[in-house]
């Protein structure tokens, strides 16, 4: 495993740029087509994101979503989180597609397991990642900004790792850290978000965090979009943003987090520059959540979620799949979005229609027993 030096990197106007990456050789081939993975730890809402035009959802979830005339019409029957703007620009452009009611095959609702199930996509026990597998069997190199490197990008196949340094030291971090820490223990996470949403608690650090996020999100993507645009840069890349587990006060947490992602998605988009016509970003989280709100105004662990596509060379302004809908009788469990469609055959539709990748291979070696994926997801 290789480490990018800080030295490669420039810092301007309080953000990272690169400067020069011209001497590191990413690629064994010369393919301007990238791919990359943008994963949502905690839990993201996709019901929050892509909120169907449904007066069940509304009922179950009282004023946790956004107010109707705010929502970002989509048409077919979907609108968007009115934080996502350049999201919404990206779908009416064709640039952005979304697959509702997504999930593994795992079950459980323990955030590290599920992460773990969709990092891996693999045989029962596999210690490596599926981005790794498909590095194996490409002509690709593979970068991750971040901390360390994850379960997905973990393998025989070698992927570059490069951190800010402002990821180094993140004092803001530790309720996150906290909540993390205590996911699985209900009366202490309960706790925390009543405080963590309080009156008077929650002015200075919405703002606080609003910032926080908005600049550790932009600071990865577009440095990981300005690295992989470079001549030879790698031609697959992720990154993996924290604090999406929203147990309460989640219609404030979900503002600011929306907000970030989006401004990270845009600043992505411009750092690949001419990179995202070749561009597919796939965003994703481990699971979803439930559909009725809980009594602390959030929403707990739930099963199918939400599949966005973003990049030049998606074929937007569509939902993709199926609805499994809302009514009680069409719910899993009788609680939480049906999962309608595998995870694991969006990304093997993907990487095999826009990398190019072998659909054996794919089928044997990277998604194991998975089904026969999806068609129409990539521009031919």
């Amino acid at each position: 495993m290789t480490i990018l030096s800080r030295r490669q990197s420039l810092y301007l106007g309080g953000g990272f740029l690169v400067s020069s990456v011209s001497g590191l050789s990413f690629a064994k081939g010369v393919d301007s087509r990238k791919f990359i993975f943008v994963m949502l730890r905690g839990a993201m809402d996709g019901l929050s994101a892509l909120i169907p035009d449904d007066e069940r959802l509304d009922a179950l979830r009282g004023d946790i979503l956004p107010a109707k005339n705010e929502r970002l019409d989509l048409g077919n029957g979907f609108r968007l989180h009115p934080k996502l703007e350049d999201v919404h620009k990206f779908y009416n452009s064709g640039e952005a597609a979304f697959i509702p009611a997504c999930a593994t095959s795992h079950r459980e609702r323990s955030h590290f397991e599920a992460q773990d199930k969709l990092e891996s996509l693999g045989q029962a026990g596999a210690k490596d990642g599926w981005l790794n597998r498909a590095l194996q069997v490409s002509d690709k190199g593979g970068l991750f900004v971040g901390r360390a490197v994850p379960l997905a990008f973990k393998g025989e196949a070698p992927v570059r790792n490069w951190s800010p340094p402002m990821f180094d030291t993140p004092p803001d971090q530790l309720l996150d850290r906290l909540s993390n820490l205590y996911q699985e223990d209900p009366l202490f996470s309960m706790s925390l978000e009543k405080a963590r949403n309080a009156e008077g608690f929650d002015m200075e650090t919405t703002k606080r965090e609003s910032r926080r996020f908005s600049r550790e999100y932009t600071v990865a993507l577009s440095s990981l979009g300005k690295m992989m645009s470079v001549e030879n840069g790698p031609g697959v890349g992720m990154v993996a943003l924290d604090g999406w587990d929203t147990h309460a006060g989640q219609a404030n947490d979900l503002n600011r987090k929306f907000a970030a992602l989006n401004e990270g998605l845009a600043a992505l988009k411009s750092s690949l520059g001419q990179s995202w016509n070749q561009s597919c970003i796939v965003v994703c989280s481990e699971f979803g959540r439930t559909v009725a709100a809980n009594g602390t105004k959030g929403t707990d662990h739930g099963t199918a979620g939400l599949m966005m596509l973003m990049g030049g060379a998606v074929k937007g302004g569509e939902i993709h799949g199926d609805w499994p809908g809302l009514k009680k009788a069409d719910l899993f469990e009788g609680r939480d979005l049906f999962p309608a469609h595998n995870v694991s055959d969006v990304l093997k539709s993907v990487l095999r229609d826009h990398l190019g990748l072998d659909k054996r291979a794919l089928d044997k070696e990277v998604f194991p027993n998975s089904g026969r994926g999806f068609d129409g997801l990539i521009r031919s």
